[in-house]
């Protein structure tokens, strides 16, 4: 009988036989438990500090994590395969698979420390940018069109993009979002907070959450019932937003007003839908004017009454950190000293739930789950691992691809993989990373390095440019000022329904990419943000990015049919396509399939998969065929 997946596709019936056969030895498969680069977008340089600092540091974690598996009568997995570890440290380090001739000179390098010099490079690629972009844009909820004006946050986008090539440091990041002024169209930071300027109480718990651990949902309507906050602290927390103001519903009347004077275009509706932008500014006023809720029903404070900011602690000793001497009764400067508390190496949580979140990109979970709520750290399945690795995000200063060279590093990184773990058998002690379906993003860029090459790499969508012709000059909503702003976007083609056209455009530096069917084939950092409903992404998991780190990797039928049939399918069975192009090159057909296997899965046939592909080929099969099959094989789309 026939492998289910070949149903779809027109093959002789002995091929079919054949290639039934080639899976189920795919399936049986043991999990242990050159192209030319791109032209590039400039990273910045790796620290200068040498090899031997970073493995001594890998080493330190190394044994902590021995010594939890040792405490629990478990066992370290046996290292991973060269094959294994290529793969895996180009998905997770720049969010792709690699491509044959990467393979191969990996593999072809014999030099003992080969491992660390592969991390190091691809952490000083664009690649890296674009896989961080990816993972930070499903946590900081990026998307290209916010609030109910529908404006659009394509600077922030440009920006987030900027500090990751840049490798700015986190703290340095965060504090930029959380303490910038401006509008959508002139300050690309403060796109985080104008992000939720329409819910600036959302805004609060979800940055409370990102950046903290801090499990605080609950308590913006109630004291928290499992957990130590309460209402009041919410408020208190809330309350250093209190005095700014991120949305000027005011604008829209006196965008009326200049109307009705003649002072601006009388179309007032597409004067209006122009400039939406300019409705999102961030501001701080001088008075801090949050209130508690007219329900509030505890004793601690009154309902209506003025709410005070005061930072949370965790335990008494904290407030004897030196996060908390700081300054927070000007109004004007509250947001400056809430960041400075925030993001202080002091600060109880602010270095643990980065660096949680990190190992858990790195190795499938986190020290303690779930990230969002860190409230306990004792609570953590190796707490002396998360504050060895709280104090390691600390002395690398908060440099994130500082930090994960280290994790990329350690033996425990570099081991063979575990099953997802059983957590009613207890907390998984990282025997070695666990295997994970590729996120959508990575499947989507792994596809298009099958068809396109790693040319993907230097291609990069840059927008921002279209929101500042909607910058005011000045920070007042003056006629004058926004006359100009309609000015600019009426020589540019107009403004209106046009200017909403316009929105959707892309624009691209490094090469325009290639359009297949309706598919651009740009890396999924480089095209909307989010997709579409209906595009692979999103059928695959990438997230509405209405809630933060709402991605999934479950397994859909609809998924399958997309592999099996239709645009994606062809775009990788198209014999002028990347892979096939170079598996065409191999003189033979040992060679070609050697090619494919490297290609799909970083490793060659094993030799029952060699046999059965060979046999396929001999009945009639072509290469193409062989390409859909190993596109639709599980292995394709797990990272080991």
């Amino acid at each position: 009988m026939s492998h289910p997946l070949l149903l779809s596709r027109r093959i002789k019936p002995l091929a079919s036989l054949t290639l039934a056969a080639l899976l189920a030895v795919g399936c049986s498969t043991p999990i242990v438990a050159v192209a030319p680069e791109p032209a590039a977008a400039p990273a910045a340089p790796l620290r200068a500090s040498n090899r031997s600092s970073v493995v001594q540091a890998a080493e330190q974690l190394d044994a902590i994590v021995l010594a939890g598996l040792t405490k629990a009568g478990q066992t370290a997995n046996p290292s991973a395969t060269d094959q294994q570890f290529v793969r895996r440290i180009y998905l997770d380090a720049i969010g792709r698979i690699p491509t044959r001739a990467e393979v191969e000179a990996f593999l072809a390098d014999a030099a003992p420390d080969r491992r660390g010099r592969l991390v190091d490079r691809l952490l000083s690629s664009p690649g890296y940018t674009m896989q961080m972009f990816n993972w930070l844009a499903d946590t900081l909820r990026v998307k290209d069109r916010i609030g109910k004006r529908q404006a659009m946050s394509f600077l922030f986008q440009d920006w987030l993009e900027t500090q990751l090539t840049a490798n700015r440091p986190w703290d340095q990041m965060v504090r930029a979002m959380l303490t910038a002024d401006g509008s959508l169209a002139d300050s690309g930071a403060a796109g985080f907070l104008l992000r939720d300027a329409q819910m600036p109480l959302d805004g609060v718990s979800n940055l409370l959450t990102t950046f903290l651990g801090a499990d605080v949902g609950c308590a913006q309507c109630h004291d928290h019932p499992r957990g130590e906050w309460s209402q009041k602290n919410f408020y208190e927390m809330a309350a250093f937003f209190g005095a700014s103001d991120g949305y000027h519903e005011e604008y829209k009347s006196q965008l009326k007003k200049m109307a009705r004077k003649e002072q601006i275009p009388a179309n007032t509706k597409d004067a209006q839908r122009a400039l939406y932008p300019l409705l999102y500014r961030m501001v701080d006023l001088r008075r801090n004017d949050l209130t508690y809720p007219e329900d509030y029903k505890y004793e601690n404070a009154k309902a209506g009454a003025s709410v005070r900011p005061a930072l949370i602690a965790w335990r008494p000793e904290d407030r004897r950190q030196t996060a908390y001497q700081i300054e927070i009764s000007d109004p004007g400067h509250l947001r400056d000293a809430f960041a400075r508390w925030l993001t202080h190496p002091d600060n109880p949580r602010f270095a643990a739930a980065i660096a949680n979140r990190l190992w858990k990109k790195a190795f499938g979970i986190a020290v303690q789950e779930p990230v969002t709520n860190l409230d306990d750290p004792a609570e953590a399945s190796n707490p002396e691992l998360l504050s060895a690795l709280a104090a390691r995000m600390k002395h690398v200063g908060f440099d994130l691809r500082e930090f994960q060279r280290v994790l990329f590093n350690t033996a425990a990184y570099q081991r063979g993989a575990s099953v997802t773990p059983d957590p009613a058998q207890g907390p998984y002690l990282f025997a070695g990373p666990i295997v994970r379906r590729m996120t959508a993003e990575q499947a989507w860029d792994s596809i298009l390095t099958l068809a396109v090459g790693p040319r993907i790499d230097g291609i990069f969508l840059r927008r921002g440019d279209e929101m500042r012709k909607y910058a005011l000059e000045g920070d007042e909503l003056s006629p004058e000022a926004v006359r100009a702003v309609l000015a600019r976007l009426q020589a540019d083609g107009g403004y209106g329904k046009k200017a909403a056209k316009r929105g959707k455009t892309l624009h691209y530096i490094g090469g325009t990419p290639e359009t297949r069917g309706r598919l651009v084939l740009a890396r999924a950092s480089e095209l909307p943000q989010p997709a579409p409903e209906t595009h692979f992404l999103r059928e695959f998991g990438q997230s509405d990015r209405m809630v933060s780190n709402d991605s999934t990797t479950d397994g859909s039928v609809p998924q399958v049919m997309s592999l099996m049939n239709g645009p994606i399918q062809e775009l990788v069975t198209d014999r002028r396509n990347y892979v096939l192009s170079d598996a065409a090159k191999a003189a033979g057909d040992e060679a070609r399939l050697r090619a494919l296997w490297l290609s799909f899965f970083g490793r060659a046939p094993h030799r029952d998969e060699q046999a059965q592909a060979a046999a396929g080929l001999r009945a009639g099969l072509g290469v193409a065929d062989l390409a859909w099959v190993l596109l639709n094989h599980r292995e394709f789309l797990f990272v080991h």
